[in-house]
């Protein structure tokens, strides 16, 4: 059974002996086709004067496309899943569920207005073979791979702690689906999600961004990656951290993160830049627009 580890020594334990799993060849993205700024639910949604940001739907598809492309070009097969009208956020497939191997963890979304999503990403996988875990409603919010991240190559996960998972989702999450998970405190709002922080490229390389953590969390990740760049700054607000490794190589990213690019080439790996640019006005780039499937 899965345990949720608190510790230095109890997370290198953990690292250690958790199984193997295989690289990502498969992801879901959901469509952009009703994708706009309606409310503000984390600080990214409004422009500097308080208004809500302007999508530019046009633009905005022909990015979701080129991320698509890119997907393919690297051998990820690219799984779509259709868009209904009056959920504007749908787009963001990593919030909705976590994926295993014949199983789905289907999440508690913290907003109303999210919560909608879900049937729809539940009757996909039901649809696709997967057997789907409902969160229990003694936990009030859980929201997905946003703040389940895989480690890379280990059945181990990564949990966030903040405003849109709720600490008592992990223990549940670990005995659930039998996968030890390390969570981590998130203290600035900005990096509302875990994968708006933290960028895990292979067993010993990350991507942080410090100032998002407590202190103890923090120290867990510092322990864990031997290969570890701390993201300006500038990068984090232009959504470093918010990249994708799914093969232990590349590395899609958002366009124009200069210092946490070169440290990425300098580390062995191939960025692939891209412009996410109309998703960032609703909080989200490359990772945000995808589900790792098994």
């Amino acid at each position: 059974m899965g345990t949720v580890v608190t510790t230095l020594e109890a997370a290198s334990k953990a690292l250690a002996i958790a199984p193997q799993r295989g690289p990502c060849r498969r992801v879901l993205m959901a469509s952009p086709a009703h994708f706009t700024v309606e409310s503000a639910i984390n600080p990214w949604m409004q422009d500097d004067s308080g208004a809500l940001n302007h999508v530019d739907t046009v633009r905005a598809a022909e990015q979701w496309n080129s991320l698509r492309a890119a997907y393919e070009r690297i051998a990820i097969r690219v799984e779509v899943i259709a868009a209904p009208v009056g959920l504007p956020d749908f787009c963001f497939a990593a919030n909705q569920s976590v994926a295993l191997p014949g199983k789905v963890v289907i999440s508690r979304m913290a907003t109303e207005g999210r919560q909608r999503e879900v049937p729809y990403f539940e009757h996909w996988y039901r649809a696709h073979g997967f057997e789907p875990i409902p969160v229990p409603r003694n936990i009030e919010r859980f929201e997905g791979t946003g703040d389940a991240i895989a480690h890379p190559g280990k059945s181990l996960f990564w949990g966030g702690v903040g405003p849109r998972t709720a600490a008592g989702a992990w223990e549940f999450f670990s005995s659930a689906v039998d996968v030890d998970v390390i969570p981590l405190k998130l203290v600035d709002e900005r990096f509302y999600h875990l994968d708006t922080c933290l960028c895990l490229l292979d067993n010993y390389s990350a991507l942080y961004v410090p100032a998002a953590f407590d202190d103890a969390s923090r120290g867990l990740i510092e322990s864990a990656f031997s290969r570890l760049h701390a993201v300006s700054d500038a990068d984090a607000a232009n959504f470093a951290c918010n990249a994708h490794c799914p093969d232990g190589r590349h590395v899609l990213i958002q366009q124009g993160s200069a210092q946490t690019v070169a440290w990425v080439k300098q580390a062995g790996f191939v960025p692939i830049e891209l412009d996410t640019s109309e998703f960032m006005k609703s909080g989200g780039s490359v990772f945000c627009l995808k589900q790792e499937l098994p």
